[in-house]
């Protein structure tokens, strides 16, 4: 029998308003973590997001940066210019950014870049992408972060989980989150008679959501629960 391989974690900056949330979401015994915290190998850059970078401890090694600098702060600009990959006399040779020039005239976002680029190396993998600064801003431009994740967890044979601090996750895998202290929150789905179940909130047990409200208005019994999506993605408001 084949087994689902191990849940990969990716972090992803935007350059959104909503930094950290309070709750934990756990999936396959990966742990969302806070902003501050952030201690990888590698991150995942969307342009202007640069600046949120430069304002944490740098306990990371490289940076993936994608952008057509239409956001870049002059500040960002010449942090990208002094550890740019491509600059052989850079500071350090232990943390790099690895940078993607876009053109300015494109008709797709640079969070939707990121995500292909991590779809087109871990495509045989289930997959945690936890996002900051996702949400708040432009109204569009985090609807177009939403449903750009929707079709990345979508895509994915082995499923996933995306985290925007701020309020939403989108998931096709189970999850658990800590934290919660009696929280309210809904869930949808695009999908009709799209099945889920629930665990430790006011509606627990195992529910079809036939139609967007089904999922309305719910809430946490306690510090922790669970939703595990049976049958399709669906979206986590908090």
């Amino acid at each position: 029998m084949n087994q689902r391989p191990k849940i990969k974690k990716f972090v992803i900056l935007l350059n959104g308003k909503n930094k950290n949330s309070n709750i934990q979401v756990i999936s396959h015994n990966l742990k969302s973590t806070k902003f501050e915290n952030i201690n990888n190998e590698m991150i995942y850059v969307a342009d202007g997001a640069l600046k949120h970078f430069t304002k944490i401890k740098k306990n990371v090694k490289n940076i993936i940066w994608a952008g057509d600098q239409d956001s870049l702060t002059k500040t960002s600009k010449k942090y990208l210019d002094k550890y740019s990959i491509s600059n052989k006399n850079r500071i350090s040779q232990d943390f790099y950014i690895k940078d993607i020039l876009l053109e300015k005239n494109k008709n797709f976002s640079d969070f939707s870049v990121l995500l292909d680029m991590i779809f087109s190396n871990n495509s045989n993998s289930s997959i945690f992408i936890e996002v900051f600064f996702g949400l708040g801003g432009r109204r569009d431009h985090e609807m177009a972060n939403i449903l750009e994740a929707e079709r990345f967890i979508s895509k994915l044979p082995f499923g996933g989980i995306c985290y925007f601090h701020g309020g939403i996750i989108i998931s096709s895998v189970e999850f658990e989150i800590k934290k919660a202290n009696k929280m309210n929150f809904s869930i949808f789905s695009k999908s009709n008679n799209s099945e889920l179940e629930i665990s430790n909130a006011i509606y627990s047990g195992h529910f079809s959501l036939e139609r967007p409200s089904h999922g309305l208005s719910n809430q946490a019994c306690g510090n922790t629960i669970s939703v595990k999506p049976k049958s399709s993605i669906i979206s986590f408001y908090f």
